[in-house]
């Protein structure tokens, strides 16, 4: 039961290792996707560095007049074009042969003779290939040569096989091409630097061993960069090695490098972009369909570039599967975007009613909040105005309070002196003491001191209720005039005349009466300051009026308040 559970578990956790595997090579492949969409931007700068050395190799057998080696300018650009161009390494394979036949060099004559073979191959023309591999003599061929014989004739039924894609003639070529690279790698160089390379093929397709052949392909590609033309075909042969063994994670990385490796080394004639887009087409979902269809395309220009028949048959057949599953696609995606304009414009429209709406509210609203914002000004103004009015008040009432105080102190104390002086009276005449009553109450001193006190009390009562009454009573006098008080918080005679003018005392004998003065004395104090007054007539009207502004005798007016009468 243990060992049961135990193994459970450990299949469990291989399953998650396979699973993040999985997601690490996604993550992965995804990068390398987006190098290569990098690398097909940067195709047009990779191609013209190409051209740059054809066009420098050319110049340099324009000028040479050595025989071999104009030989070997011609090998090395049909060798620059044999994956980049047919017809122009078709022309250069020609000139190399012409020129081989011409002066008897057996070597160059042979070397162009398989390379026109293989270039006709590759451009599907099997039969001129077959009929270029016949001119050899194979007994006459040094044992270098052979492997590059032997090889000629596996790539052209390879690729015939792969032209007819048929169950009669397919077999037989495939067949073919077997028995002449088992026979190429019998003269293969270990040295060389394609040993690796074709001894993969060999295991795939001689020996049917997978694993044999993949440890020669991850060679090829240690031994050989991204700039090999050997390492896109070990990296192409290891994605198809996966792909037979469902292994499409592994696939997809190994053709995207081959592809990769292809546009570096501006191999036109390729099979790895047309394979990864059929991929892609098949496999992912519809977001990389645009991908799919820039690939195919890219595959189907590098075809026509190179004018290779076959791989031109191999796309016209995927392109238009492609092609219209992408313009679905696209006619879709217009559809939805056909219906979201009409849907964003009927919005738009229902958005601009309510727009208006909303602008004529929001009007209304600023002019309801602007009357509104007009009264709370107004209201608060008022409020400004009705809290100094209810201090005034307040200031008022505590003054008239004071004074209410003061009446009732006077009016206290003179009962009670009134108490005393009848006791005093009564106790006089009780004991016969009239003479001494009289001297009392004759006497003017004790009147003195009481009309003195009344005074000090009038005045203090006085400023207190109305604290600006002399300043303002100065400005109804002409310059010059003025009153000048000698001892602050007090009154002089003709202030008090006016002061109880201004209380409302207009019988020069009732103001004499409080004042202790004759109403004769009065009437020239009055008399007096009306002619120092800048207007006679009007002067104890004015006088009357002072000090109705409290507390602030600056005003100019508009806050009048006009206390209460009594």
């Amino acid at each position: 039961m243990h060992k049961t559970h135990l193994h459970r578990i450990l299949r469990l956790l291989s399953l998650v290792g396979v699973f993040a595997s999985g997601l690490y090579a996604s993550a992965d492949n995804d990068a390398l996707l987006a190098r290569l969409d990098s690398t097909l931007a940067q195709e047009n700068a990779i191609m013209a560095e190409k051209l740059n050395r054809i066009n420098m190799l050319k110049k340099m057998a324009a000028h040479e007049k050595n025989t071999n080696l104009l030989l070997e300018k011609y090998r090395e650009l049909s060798e620059e074009y044999y994956v980049l161009q047919y017809d122009s390494a078709v022309k250069y394979a020609d000139k190399g042969l012409a020129l081989a036949e011409k002066t008897g060099n057996r070597h160059f004559l042979t070397a162009n003779i398989i390379m026109k073979a293989s270039l006709h191959a590759i451009g599907g023309l099997y039969s001129e290939a077959i009929s270029c591999l016949n001119r050899i003599a194979p007994d006459s061929l040094k044992e270098e040569e052979r492997f590059g014989y032997n090889i000629a004739y596996s790539t052209v039924y390879h690729y015939w096989a792969d032209y007819c894609n048929d169950n009669t003639f397919t077999p037989i070529y495939r067949e073919k091409a077997q028995q002449y690279l088992k026979a190429a790698v019998a003269y293969l160089d270990k040295d060389d630097e394609a040993y690796d390379y074709y001894m993969g093929e060999y295991y795939i397709y001689v020996e049917h061993n997978d694993n044999k052949a993949l440890s020669h392909y991850f060679k090829t590609m240690e031994k050989n960069g991204e700039t090999s033309r050997l390492y896109a075909m070990a990296s192409f042969s290891i994605a198809n090695n996966y792909s037979a063994h469902g292994d499409m994670e592994r696939y997809e990385e190994y053709i995207i490098k081959a592809c990769i490796s292809d546009i570096i080394c501006c191999t036109k004639e390729n099979l790895a972009l047309q394979d990864l887009a059929m991929f892609i087409f098949k496999e992912k979902d519809n977001g990389n369909l645009e991908r799919a269809r820039r690939y195919i395309n890219s595959a189907m220009d590098d075809a026509k570039y190179y004018n290779n028949r076959l791989r031109i048959i191999e796309i016209s057949q995927k392109l238009p599967l492609i092609v219209a599953t992408y313009h679905s696609m696209v006619e879709a995606q217009n559809r939805f975007l056909r219906y979201a304009v009409w849907s964003i414009s009927l919005l738009g429209a229902v958005l601009l009613v309510f727009l208006y709406f909303f602008v004529r509210q929001n009007r209304q609203l600023s002019a309801r909040r602007h009357e509104l914002h007009q009264s709370n000004s107004l209201l608060t103004e008022a409020n400004g105005r009705l809290n100094v009015v209810n201090e005034q008040l307040m200031d008022t009432n505590r003054k008239r309070e004071g004074l209410a105080k003061l009446y009732i102190d006077l009016c206290a104390k003179n009962i009670d002196r009134m108490e005393k002086f009848q006791m005093t009276v009564q106790r006089k005449i009780k004991a016969n003491q009239t003479k001494e009553l009289l001297t009392v109450i004759s006497s003017s001193k004790a009147n003195q001191q009481e009309a003195t006190a009344f005074l000090k009390r009038f005045d203090e009562a006085f400023l207190n209720l109305y604290p600006s009454f002399v300043t303002e009573f100065n400005m109804l006098l002409k310059d010059g005039e003025q009153v000048v008080v000698n001892k602050p918080g007090t009154l002089s005679t003709e202030l008090r005349i006016f002061a109880l003018v201004r209380l409302g005392v207009k019988e020069s004998s009732e103001i004499a009466a409080l004042l202790f003065y004759s109403p004769r004395t009065i009437y020239n104090y009055r008399s007096a300051f009306k002619n120092k007054a800048k207007d006679r007539n009007t002067f104890e009207d004015e006088v009357r009026r002072l000090c109705t502004l409290y507390g602030n005798p600056n005003s100019k007016g508009e806050d009048r308040i006009t206390p209460p009468e009594g």
